[in-house]
This record gives C-alpha cells, structure tokens and sequence, in this order.
C-alpha cells in the first residue's frame, strides 16, 4: 500500500477525486421522489396544523394552515417566501441576548417553511428587535402528533394536527390571531399580532 501512494502524481489523485460518481445522480433522483410534508400552496382542503405561541402561560399568536403529502420534486418555489407573524412586548434580555436596554421593546416573530421531512414540516422561527436578532432556530411539526418547542423559558410554540372532518372550520387555513391581551404584570405585554400570507 505504501508503494501504491507514491505512484500516484498529486494530479492524478486529484483528476480522480473529481471523476463524478453516478450513484449521487440517482440520490438526487431519489430525494426529490420522496414523499414529505409541505404547507399552504396546493394542500388547500386537506388536513392542517394549528400553531400556538405561548408567552407565561398566556397565548400570543395562533394560526392554522392547510398541510399534505407531496413528492419533494413537486414542491414549487414561491416568488416570495410565506411568512407568519406576530408581534409582542418584551425583554430582549429575556432571550439571553447581550442588549443595552433592559426596557421592554417590540419583538417580532417570524415563522416560516424551513423544510419537509416525511412525518413532519421543519418550520423556521426567528425573534427579533428593531435592531438585533434574539432568537434563530426551528421547530418540528409533527403531521400526526402535537409537538412542543420552548427554547426560551416562558416563550412555548406548539402544533398540532387537525384532519378533515374534525370539525374544524374550514377558512383556506388561516385563522384569525388571538385579540392582543396584557402577559405580565412584570412590563411584558403584547401589542399586537400580525399575520402575512
């Protein structure tokens, strides 16, 4: 094997590090033939997810929106990514973020399609101020089960499915946002929701 090494010119190596393999041409093929979870577009009329945000207890946000089963292949780009919305009072300091107020501030939130998975949607969650972000991560939305996130202590997100026929109203997936109501008697309030679609 030693002798093997030297035989071989660092050019020749190289060339053949970088001879294409077929077996990634057909991973390719493969991943978009696989079947995932997606949100909104052409899922109108079938199932959906009913989304919560949570501050002490006290709710913030709630939508919901139409999900279903397509080929990864299939899922078509949007000319400008779906966003969710919401906005609340708070504490940057809450988030664990190095911020020179300790006053309360608007905070927007933010919760998008991150990604399909074949028994979940990836959703996308960021929480910032007017100036810095505070929060960026993800949260996992079981199709077939609740699911639960708190990343920051207090602030919980939770999903959960609701199939057709369940009873719930049918309004092209979303539902209003919950009226703003005061979250604590410590400053945190909520100002206002606010849903993009």
């Amino acid at each position: 094997m030693k002798h093997a090494a030297w035989l071989l010119s660092p050019g020749a190596a190289l060339a053949l590090a970088l001879v294409p393999v077929s077996v990634s041409g057909q991973a390719s093929t493969s991943a978009r033939d696989e079947v995932v979870w997606h949100w909104f577009a052409d899922c109108a009329g079938g199932d959906s997810l009913v989304l919560d945000v949570t501050l002490d207890g006290k709710p913030i946000y709630s939508s919901a929106f139409p999900i279903c089963r397509l080929h990864r292949g299939a899922i078509k780009p949007e000319p400008q990514q779906r966003l969710l919305q919401l906005r609340f009072n708070g504490v940057p300091r809450r988030f664990g973020a190095r911020h020179p107020s300790t006053d309360t501030v608007s905070i927007q939130g933010n919760i998008w399609e991150a990604g399909g998975e074949r028994h979940a949607i990836l959703l996308g969650v960021s929480f910032a101020t007017e100036d810095k972000v505070l929060l960026n991560t993800v949260h996992l939305a079981q199709a077939n089960a609740a699911s639960r996130s708190e990343r920051v202590r207090g602030l919980v997100i939770t999903t959960r499915p609701v199939r057709r026929g369940d009873g719930m109203p049918r309004n092209k997936g979303v539902k209003t946002p919950v009226a703003p109501k005061p979250i604590s008697p410590a400053g945190e309030s909520m100002s206002t929701n606010a849903l993009r679609t």
